[in-house]
Order: structure tokens, then C-alpha cells, then sequence
């Protein structure tokens, strides 16, 4: 087989039920919803984007939360789509189902692992693609498709019917096309939370040296453009050692989350996976109870840095994704980490990050044999619990 076949369609499952509605009434009627496979539906299986793991799989007995509140707000169900093997990977590749051309660069990734959310999104097959963000799983393939994608505050909505892959670090998020969109499936998903009005932005200047040079200008010139909105920007430090061992600090508490929750499965199974992940699968399952220590004080001490800038008032700009989307099949095993630099920020204090689809780049596309404009953006972070006020100011810097 293949390594990773490029198969465009690679973005709804064959499982599933294709059209789905339990009203006709409320917030979301007029929408679509493709929903990452791994959100239980009733009378329906997963194969959280592994075969084995679908012939184990029995059909779930109840709807997950998440997936009946977009419902009972009138959602259409168009179907599971494709995910990288049980979400671990940024890549937006599956050895079995195929990679998921972006909609909008042509010959490009999509990343992962909501491939097949951001894809069908990006494609105007779906206007809401429900998926997880562990460790950038939504704001990565939202970076790549110039769509809008959130990673909430972690645990802010309720997980259960989610196969998930290091529940420490799982979130549930969506892309639209629009911050409106955006908004209004956060209305139906989020607990009911303060929105205030954020006035001061944060700007950590070291966070620029971490994406590629000319995307660096790009940030900061549109970092010029939306100052405007706030009443102050405030340039804060960020302790450099710290931030050099967000990466690492991320993947081995991530992995020692996975292990606790997969290792049973993967040692009685031992199922075929893509060799990346079956490496990453492995590395989890050997780090140690005092590699995990040493990671937790990293966590700790970041958190505390961070936490004496962000106030329920304040947002920290920054880059969501190094580079534009990688082409398909390309190798990015060293981007992998360079990505979890930047998405490690959130993860490891829980902050909810929107990714606004604002920027593009010039470049020339092989597949169409012309210059076009690659879909890039920025980020923006605020504190845990304070969602609906990061919805509202993406709505706000949408109309600026």
C-alpha cells in the first residue's frame, strides 16, 4: 500500500449516516455539519480513523453532548469524516483513508488530525466542522484552510461520547468560514459565560522568531492594523528557557495521557498504524513516571508566568502555525515540533485560542501552474473560562 494516498475524497467516512436533522428549528437550521469520526452518535460506529479499530468498535447507544446540542439547535448531519489514527498527528494523513486535499491550496495538506472537518469546511461541503484539538488539531488545519477555528478553554465542554486521545489535553472545537458562524455554534456548545469586552492586547515578541521570516512581517504588520481595536498593547517577556521547552514539555505529558488511556488497547490489539504514529504510540508508552514530574514543573511554571499578563480583559496575538500548509505527503517531521512550540501555549494552561483566517501569502501553485494566495492568519489566546469574550472579539476584529 501507498505510504499516503492522495485520494481527494478523503474526507467523508463511508460509515455513518449521511443525512441527518432533528429539527427544522433554531439557531443552526440553515447549516451543515460534518462531525470528526470520533464523536459517538446513536445507532452508529467510530473507526477514529484506524480499521482496527473500527472492527472492534460496537455502535454507541447515546449521542455525544456536543454533537445533540448542534442538533437540537437544527443542524443537518452530513457525515463522519476522516481523521489522522486516533488524532495523534498535525499532519492530515492516513495510511488507510487517504490525505485530504486542501480545498484551498491545491496539492497542500490539510493538516490534522481534523482533516476531514476542515477539509469539508474549506470545500463548502459543511459550514460547521465539529472536531478535537489536543495539540492543535483544530487551530493547525484552521491555519492551513483560512478558516475560523477555535480550541475552547479544556473541559469547558462536556467530552463524553468522545474517543479521546489524552483526555488531560482534549478539547472539543469547530471551524467555520465566518466569526459569525463561529459565534453562534459556540452559543449552542458553551456554558453560559461573561463576555467582556477586551481592551488591552498582548504581544510577545520572541513568539515571532518562531515562524518562518516572511511570515513574520506579515504578523507584525497586521499586528499594526488591528491595534486599533484595543485601547492598549502591552509588549511582555516570556521567559525564553521556558518557552524552548514547551514542545518537549507538551509531548511527554500528552503521551503519558495517552498511555493511561490507550495502552491497553495497543498492547492486547496491536494495531497496524501509519509509522509515525506507530512511533509516537511507542514513545509514549515508554516515558516515565519521572520524566512526567520533571514535565509537570516545566507546566506549572509556565502557567504561573503567563497568568500574572492574561486577565479576563486581555488577549495575547500570536502566530498560530510556522509556515503555510506543507504539499501532501511532504515530510514534516521537524515542523512537528516547531508547530508544538506554538500550540503547547494553550495546551498546557488550558486557554482558549481562536485562529482567524486574515492573511494570505503569495505563492505559486504547482498544481494550477499559477501564482495564488495561500491561506495563513493569527491567533488570539485568552485566559481559561473566558471563551465567549475571545467569540465576541474574533466577531469584532472580523468587521474591522
Amino acid at each position: 500500500m501507498e505510504k499516503y494516498p492522495n485520494n481527494k475524497n478523503a474526507v467523508f467516512c463511508d460509515h455513518g449516516t449521511k443525512s441527518w436533522r432533528l429539527t427544522d428549528l433554531g439557531s443552526l437550521s440553515s447549516y451543515r455539519l460534518a462531525v470528526k469520526d470520533l464523536f459517538a452518535v446513536a445507532g452508529e460506529k467510530n473507526g477514529a480513523g484506524n480499521p482496527d479499530w473500527f472492527v472492534e468498535a460496537v455502535a454507541a447507544t447515546e449521542t455525544a453532548t456536543s454533537v445533540q446540542k448542534l442538533m437540537a439547535q437544527g443542524a443537518e448531519f452530513v457525515g463522519f469524516t476522516h481523521t489522522d489514527e486516533l488524532a495523534y498527528s498535525l499532519e492530515g494523513n492516513n495510511l488507510h483513508y487517504g490525505a485530504a486535499e486542501n480545498p484551498s491550496l491545491p496539492g497542500h495538506a490539510c493538516g490534522g488530525s481534523s482533516m476531514g472537518s476542515a477539509a469539508a469546511v474549506a470545500a463548502n461541503l459543511a459550514d460547521i466542522g465539529l472536531g478535537t484539538d489536543t495539540g492543535g488539531s483544530i487551530r493547525v488545519p484552521a491555519s492551513y484552510c483560512g478558516l475560523y477555528g477555535i480550541r475552547p478553554s479544556h473541559a469547558v465542554i462536556e467530552s463524553d461520547g468522545l474517543i479521546g486521545l489524552a483526555p488531560n489535553f482534549d478539547t472539543i472545537g469547530w471551524f467555520t468560514r465566518s466569526a459569525e458562524l463561529l459565534a453562534t455554534t459556540g452559543d449552542a456548545l458553551l456554558p453560559k459565560q461573561p463576555a467582556n469586552t477586551v481592551d488591552e492586547l498582548l504581544v510577545c515578541d520572541a513568539l515571532f522568531d518562531l515562524v518562518e521570516p516572511s511570515l513574520a512581517e506579515l504578523l507584525k504588520t497586521e499586528l499594526s492594523v488591528i491595534s486599533k481595536c484595543f485601547k492598549r498593547v502591552t509588549h511582555i517577556s516570556l521567559d525564553q528557557r521556558l518557552l524552548s521547552e514547551l514542545a518537549d514539555t507538551f509531548r511527554i505529558l500528552q503521551g503519558r495521557s495517552i498511555a493511561e488511556t490507550h495502552r491497553q488497547w495497543i498492547e492486547e490489539q496491536q494495531p497496524v498504524f501509519a509509522p509515525a504514529i506507530a512511533q509516537r504510540f511507542n514513545m509514549a508508552l515508554a516515558l516515565t513516571a519521572q520524566e512526567q514530574h520533571a514535565a509537570e514543573s516545566t507546566q506549572q511554571a509556565f502557567k504561573t508566568v503567563l497568568s500574572e499578563h492574561l486577565t479576563a480583559t486581555s488577549a495575547l496575538f500570536l502566530p498560530t502555525t510556522p509556515c503555510i500548509a506543507p504539499k501532501l505527503a511532504e515530510d514534516t517531521s521537524e515542523l512537528r515540533m516547531k508547530i508544538l512550540t506554538l500550540t503547547a501555549i494553550a495546551g498546557l494552561t488550558g486557554s482558549a485560542q481562536v485562529h482567524l483566517p486574515h492573511l494570505s501569502v503569495p505563492s505559486f501553485n504547482e498544481v494550477l501552474n499559477k501564482e495564488i494566495h495561500a491561506p495563513y492568519g493569527y491567533s488570539l489566546l485568552m485566559a481559561p473560562g473566558q471563551d465567549r469574550s475571545l467569540l465576541s472579539l474574533a466577531t469584532k476584529l472580523a468587521k474591522s
